[in-house]
This record gives C-alpha cells, sequence and structure tokens, in this order.
C-alpha cells in the first residue's frame, strides 16, 4: 500500500502562484540592486540570451499572422522583457544573498508576498480567459 498524490486544481493553482510571487518579489530587489549601481550579470550574456528569445519570438509573432515590421519589432519588445527579468531576478537574488531581510522586517515580506500572490492569481486568470 502506498499513498498517492493526485494533482487538482488548487495545489497546481497555488504552486504556479507563489512561483509567480517569487519572482516578482526577486524582481523588485533586483531593481533596487541595479539603482544601487549593481551589475547582475555581464553584458555578453544578456545579448546572448537577447538573441536567442528575439529568433524565438520572431517567429512565434510571424506565425501567428504578424507582418513583416511588426513581428521584428514584436521580438525585439518580448526579448527585451525577457532579458529584463532574467537581469532583475539574478539581481535580486544577489541583493538577498549580500544583504539579506534584514532592513525590511518580517511583516513587509509577508505583506509583499501577499501582494504579489494576489496580483499573480489575476495575471494568472487573465491569462487563462485570455483577456
Amino acid at each position: 500500500m502506498g499513498i498517492k498524490f493526485e494533482s487538482n486544481d488548487f495545489t497546481r493553482a497555488l504552486g504556479l502562484v507563489v512561483a509567480m510571487a517569487l519572482v516578482m518579489i526577486s524582481v523588485a530587489y533586483g531593481i533596487e540592486f541595479m539603482l544601487e549601481g549593481g551589475k547582475p550579470l555581464p553584458t555578453y550574456i544578456l545579448l546572448f540570451v537577447f538573441s536567442i528569445v528575439f529568433v524565438m519570438a520572431s517567429v512565434f509573432f510571424e506565425k501567428r499572422g504578424a507582418e513583416y515590421p511588426w513581428f521584428l519589432i514584436g521580438g525585439g519588445i518580448a526579448s527585451a522583457c525577457v532579458v529584463f527579468l532574467i537581469t532583475a531576478s539574478v539581481g535580486g537574488i544577489l541583493y538577498v544573498r549580500e544583504k539579506g531581510f534584514e532592513g525590511l522586517g518580517i511583516e513587509t515580506i509577508f505583506y509583499s508576498l501577499s501582494i504579489c500572490m494576489i496580483l499573480s492569481m489575476i495575471l494568472l486568470s487573465l491569462v487563462r480567459h485570455k483577456l
């Protein structure tokens, strides 16, 4: 006899929302890290990631029916957003590793995690319903 864990919508949604909230908090700390003059990733890695996402996003938009200049512009915007999120997330991890959570206090961490979880659920529901 073994224990069988079945995935349901509640646990899947909660896991996804918590993961999105942690990424949001990491991005917020990463922005703070970059504003203080930190450089989370070398430029050559950022350019490499930008180029890969640019090609993938351009092909995605072209297959969805975008015309000539617009699928390139859409690919550039999408890749810039992805590179920013990656850079800010790495910066957030570096910020927490260097400075920790001492200055914030436990209540601020729970406030920010709660707000980010609510925003993540709103974003998840918007994506599911394609608004």
